[in-house]
């Protein structure tokens, strides 16, 4: 286990510092020039060189990027140049918002997939696994901002039952914090559930088909306890890596849907920082998201090894 543990530390840590490489390259792509973005309509040049000397704008590149790497090592993110914020600061505002998001979100992909997933494999062939695939089909490709918009036309504008964006922080009122999160959780849920429908009706056949449960039936164990007792444990194995590795993906892959309903997420803190030049904002978003990837990459391969006893020697 300390092995396995020293292993995936070894890469992860080489695969953050390229990911932050990348992250500070490409952002130095993007058209424009950031000093003039900040120095507002009238763009006096005294106040542009002030800018490019202040952000290190006139540095070469790799200054800029060991300068920028050795903030971070000392747990420094910058300042936003938008909100004059300290990013850090900001970070931690924003994280728990996509954090309770990807949680709900999971959370729903769970209560419809397993379920949906266990009835398609035993009802193999039948009308429930084929409504089950045509659920799948469906999760998997409707866009995430285009169901977003039709639940708000429905459940906000002619029914008016949920409201159509915006967050209220659950310290305030939780009834008021599941209702504003209620939607776009079922927006990023649908997806993922129709991802881990699939896994595991997959697993459930090929657990069916195993030695072990037909001798189970042989000896005339019942049909229900020989699913939950022998055949579900074993094929819900790989889906528990799975959907670690799912949960790591909401958190990264919330921008449309936080953008839709509003929410001050890491999606909505990326976006305004592209739009508003703020460089600094999307390396820290971008590098810490990749680190949560990471984390729960990480945390998936650990769950894995402890479901399945034969892999910890």
């Amino acid at each position: 286990m300390t092995a396995l543990l020293l292993r995936r530390l070894g890469v992860a840590l080489p695969t953050l510092l390229l990911v932050s490489m990348m992250v500070f390259g490409l952002q130095k792509l993007l058209p424009g020039d950031p000093a003039l973005a900040l120095a507002g309509e009238e763009r006096s040049p005294e106040v542009i060189e002030y800018l490019r000397e202040k952000y290190r704008f006139n540095d070469p590149v790799p200054v800029q990027y060991a300068a920028w790497l050795g903030g971070l090592l000392q747990g420094d993110f910058g300042t936003s140049v938008r909100t004059r914020l300290p990013i850090g600061t900001m970070l931690a505002e924003k994280l728990p918002v996509t954090i309770e998001l990807a949680f709900l979100s999971m959370l729903v992909a769970l209560v419809l997939g397993l379920p949906i997933g266990i009835i398609a494999a035993l009802k193999r062939g039948s009308a429930l696994d084929y409504g089950a695939s045509l659920f799948g089909l469906a999760g998997l490709s409707i866009p995430n901002f285009w169901l977003g918009i039709m639940l708000i036309l429905l459940f906000s504008v002619n029914l008016g039952w949920l409201p159509a964006g915006g967050y209220v922080p659950p310290s305030e009122s939780l009834w008021g914090n599941l209702k504003s999160m209620l939607m776009p959780a079922f927006v990023l849920g649908t997806g993922t559930a129709a991802i881990i429908m699939r896994h595991t009706r997959s697993a459930m056949i090929q657990a069916m088909k195993q030695d072990y449960v037909r001798t189970a039936r042989a000896k005339g164990v019942k049909e229900r306890k020989l699913v939950l007792r022998h055949a579900l444990p074993n094929a819900l194995i790989p889906v528990v890596t799975l959907g670690t590795l799912q949960f790591g993906e909401l958190l990264a892959g919330a921008v449309l849907t936080e953008q839709v309903f509003s929410i001050p997420g890491f999606g909505k803190m990326i976006v305004d920082g592209v739009f508003g030049r703020d460089y600094a904002v999307v390396q820290a978003v971008v590098l810490c998201t990749a680190a949560v990837f990471l984390l729960m990459s990480f945390l998936a391969d650990l769950a894995y090894v402890l479901l399945n006893p034969r892999l910890r020697t």
